[in-house]
């Protein structure tokens, strides 16, 4: 009964805290959960791409049907239904060496500040079984990892250019037992990084007397990045409950459309579209910010690829899309253009007032970094 108070008590902390950081950043804030639930099981959930650190081939991630405890341990050990089928994202690869490293990274938004929370279970490995995660993410060879090790351990380094600084990392003798589910938590406040298990402040290790509040790794190495999960060599592993509380960045792409409907007022609609992953484009730019993040359709991921130009006339408006270059020439996005039509307009004429906006965007976005993100 103790234990479940104690438990009890750290889970009304942990939910004060997320809720006093939501007040901090402000409405602005939001919350991405993933909840595989509803993805396809056998496959890797969508808006994640599987990277490895290091030469070998990603691994095979995917949704599984797992045994998972509720978040709230029950009142009696042994009372029924303790557990329950529930999704999970899971991964094992047969890779055997110890410096490649499965990696999923989440590669619809880049974050800055945030709280990453994430219940995982180790089950099998041979090579250092360890699971964990990583964040401010350029790419499977540039991030910030802490990860847990069944050697006994929970440690954070970074991965700079393929090459992980282990020795320069923070670490903590921990128990990590196989088949346990454990929460890891993740704060991040500009270059101050903050990592919990099971609730507890454990990196970096808290020093007897001194206040947790002001102990924080300081690295200024990534300043924003992607999340996602991570893997050692042939670690079998399983996460759930996994989401992530942030401030959501305002894309430079966005701030250029907030001043074109400035110049452009009686537009109907604007949108740009990027290719995020292997998948259809999303909207990364808008008039209607609610569509912010909206997949496209093939039309989109057609003016991408091809560079061509797409007319639509409907009743009083007409629409164009059109692809958007960077100063180089090369197409980075795809533009839809949305006005309203006169009698005796041709499509030439349509498209030519189109181009005038695309012009205007073009002017400020001159690389794909600036469109992109």
């Amino acid at each position: 009964m103790a234990g479940f108070l104690l438990r009890w008590v750290d889970m009304l902390k942990h939910n004060l805290v997320l809720f006093i950081a939501g007040l901090a950043m402000g409405v602005s804030a939001s919350q991405i959960e993933f909840d595989f639930s509803k993805d396809t099981l056998d496959q890797a959930p969508p808006g994640f791409a599987s990277l490895v650190t290091g030469q070998g081939q990603p691994a095979q991630w995917k949704v599984v049907e797992e045994q998972v405890p509720p978040l709230l341990a029950p009142l009696e050990p042994n009372a029924p239904g303790n557990n329950t089928t529930r999704a999970a994202l899971s991964v094992q690869s047969f890779n055997m060496e110890e410096d490649q490293c499965p990696v999923l990274l989440f590669t619809n938004e880049i974050f800055n500040d945030f709280t990453l929370t994430t219940r995982f279970k180790i089950s099998g490995g041979i090579v250092d079984p360890s699971a964990g995660v990583v964040f401010r993410a350029q790419d499977q060879s540039n991030y910030y990892v802490v990860r847990a090790s069944t050697e006994g351990n929970l440690l954070w380094y970074k991965v700079v250019n393929g090459q992980s600084y282990v020795g320069n990392g923070i670490g903590v003798k921990l128990p990590m037992t196989k088949d346990v589910w454990r929460e890891l938590r993740i704060e991040c406040s500009g270059n101050q990084i903050r990592c919990y298990l099971d609730g507890r402040l454990a990196i970096p290790p808290a020093k007897e007397g001194a206040p947790t509040n002001d102990l924080a790794i300081n690295d200024t190495t990534f300043s924003n990045g992607k999340i996602g999960f991570w893997s050692k060599a042939d670690t079998k592993c399983y996460f759930v409950d996994a989401r992530v509380q942030y401030t959501p960045r305002v894309p430079y792409v966005q701030i250029v459309i907030n001043n074109i409907i400035k110049q452009y007022p009686h537009l109907r609609g604007l949108k740009v579209y990027a290719s995020k992953n292997q998948g259809l484009p999303v909207v990364i730019g808008a008039i209607d910010e609610h569509d912010l993040g909206a997949v496209g359709t093939k039309t989109e991921a057609a003016v991408i690829e091809r560079g061509s130009i797409y007319y639509l006339k409907e009743h009083g408006t007409v629409e164009i899309t059109l692809p958007l270059r960077d100063r180089n020439g090369d197409v980075a996005a795809a533009l839809k253009v949305k006005m309203k039509t006169f009698v005796g307009e041709t499509q030439a004429n349509a498209v030519a007032r189109a181009v005038l906006v695309k012009k205007a965007i073009e002017q400020q976005l001159e690389t794909m970094r600036d469109i992109n993100g």
